[in-house]
């Protein structure tokens, strides 16, 4: 489905569910459309063909539907950044659909660069607007030339940090700095430094940012990590960011070809996320090389991308629908949640799972993801599926989520696989865990890390000290630092968050 649809269908949902049920005529939303004094009129006619995507949507009508909506500001652009960015070829730093977003000019763009390599404070607002100022000048040269490298090393480290729609915004930021025809090789620099840092958690999201760039020293530093890979989570971003590679022939020959035995082991070893990966990335190799594949890896990938599993997507939306009043209806929902829980590649689920997070349907089907998580653990379903429930939740998830998914964390009668699996879901779901239950935690893996199961349990501590970071308990990471007998690489990552300047933090909050 393109992005246009998909943007068509989230400027739609939250106007026919939103908190104004007279907007779910257009009729009235066309009447207050020019409301602000700002924002030309528009016809009827328009909003349909918006909203049906036969004419694109403008950046600035995107923004007007927030304001009209009484949403947060940036949410809908956000999400449409997001979707088109991962869906459309990266050929322009700013492309069409996120032109002319702002009625007013907002801040010159020497003051705003003054601002990102002090300490200031920038949230959401300043590095959206201060990349889209450089994207439309593609021959800007910054003094000094260092002012590239910092920027990019700032504007990566609060995109590490950041949550929810400040993440999305920053992502997009970055992405407009990697393709410009100036600034991209200090970005590229500081996207493979931070990679290569190890003491950093964010080691998958750092090498997703090469997807956007079609530039030979991106696809060289994606392979890199697949043939020669720092660790188990650069090896998976480098397969994530693979997958748009392939797609859109940023590799060369050689490079491509190199893909080939690895993916052909991670499917003939079987299970798990990445043989699914690992399988729809052969189908996006050139036929020549799809024909080097034995047989059997084959017919192992093509079951991996088609498990038999009972489909549960028309029955999650049936009751989503059900919590809402009158909902009108909705094809595109079922499709959506299929598309969230069952297609092989994570970037693909995380961009439909940010689509549902902005409209109304958020809260009720997080609601119904968590009967059927709590359904599938009660029948003891496979893991692969349950991991797929905690992703979906950990983006739509609020804090009555937040509590099935703590309860996991210290179930010692699942698997280590499905508590780490829910550590890692908590780090972004709503709502806020108390003190004790880290604590609690920690004692609990504490101990099984230097016994049984070091490893799974040292993973499940990483986990939580990526939670305590991205809620900024910093009272919590302190005791985790001062605690030798923890696992060197729980306490420097727990180093490294402690370490954040505090302007840093705060920029990445908003």
């Amino acid at each position: 489905m393109s992005a246009g649809r998909r943007a068509g269908w989230l400027l739609r949902t939250n106007r026919v569910l939103g908190a104004r049920p007279r907007y779910r005529r257009l009729t009235a939303f066309a009447a207050d459309f020019d409301a602000d004094g700002v924002t030309p009129s528009v016809s009827v006619s328009t909003l349909s063909r918006w909203e049906n995507r036969v004419t694109t949507v403008p950046g600035a009508a995107v923004r007007r539907y927030e304001r009209m909506l009484d949403l947060r500001p940036g949410l809908l652009v956000a999400v449409n950044d997001t979707v088109a960015r991962y869906l459309t070829p990266p050929t322009q730093a700013v492309p069409p659909w996120a032109r002319h977003r702002r009625p007013n000019p907002g801040a010159p763009l020497d003051e705003l660069v003054d601002l990102a390599v002090t300490e200031a404070v920038l949230g959401s607002e300043e590095w959206d607007r201060l990349t889209e100022l450089l994207a439309v000048r593609p021959q800007l040269i910054l003094s000094p030339a260092s002012t590239w490298q910092r920027l990019s090393e700032r504007l990566l480290t609060e995109m590490c940090i950041a949550d929810g729609v400040s993440w999305m915004r920053r992502a997009e930021a970055f992405h407009r700095l990697i393709v410009h025809p100036v600034g991209q090789r200090a970005a590229m620099t500081a996207a493979a430094a931070a990679a290569a840092d190890t003491s950093a958690q964010s080691l998958i999201g750092t090498l997703g940012v090469f997807s956007a760039s079609a530039h030979p020293d991106a696809s060289s530093s994606v392979v890199r990590h697949l043939t020669e890979p720092l660790t188990d989570r650069t090896f998976y971003g480098a397969l994530l960011t693979s997958v748009k590679k392939l797609r859109f022939g940023h590799f060369d020959d050689r490079q491509t070809a190199s893909l080939l035995p690895i993916l052909c082991a991670l499917v003939a070893a079987g299970g798990g996320e990445r043989t699914s990966l690992a399988a729809r990335l052969l189908q996006l190799l050139p036929r020549e090389l799809q024909a080097k594949v034995p047989s059997r890896v084959w017919a192992a990938a093509m079951a991996a991308l088609w498990p038999a599993a009972a489909p549960v997507s028309e029955r999650l939306a049936a009751e989503t629908l059900e919590a809402i009043e009158e909902p009108p209806p909705d094809p595109l929902l079922a499709v959506f949640i299929g598309e969230m829980l069952d297609d092989p590649v994570f970037d693909v689920r995380l961009c439909t799972m940010f689509l549902l997070y902005a409209t109304p349907y958020r809260a009720p089907l997080a609601h119904a993801l968590a009967r059927e998580l709590t359904a599938t653990l009660r029948r003891r379903g496979h893991p692969d599926r349950i991991q797929r429930l905690l992703d979906a939740l950990r983006i739509l998830g609020g804090a009555e989520e937040r509590r099935l998914i703590e309860s996991m964390v210290l179930a010692d009668h699942l698997g280590i696989a499905v508590r780490d699996s829910a550590a890692y879901a908590l780090g972004h779901v709503g709502g806020v865990s108390p003190d004790d239950f880290y604590r609690r935690a920690f004692a609990r893996y504490a101990e099984n890390a230097r016994h049984d199961d070091s490893a799974r349990s040292a993973s499940v501590l990483d986990r939580l000290v990526y939670c305590m970071g991205i809620g900024d308990r910093r009272a919590l990471l302190g005791e985790v630092v001062g605690r030798p007998e923890l696992p060197a690489r729980v306490r420097t990552a727990a180093t490294w968050w402690a370490g954040l300047p505090a302007y840093i933090r705060e920029s990445a909050a908003r």
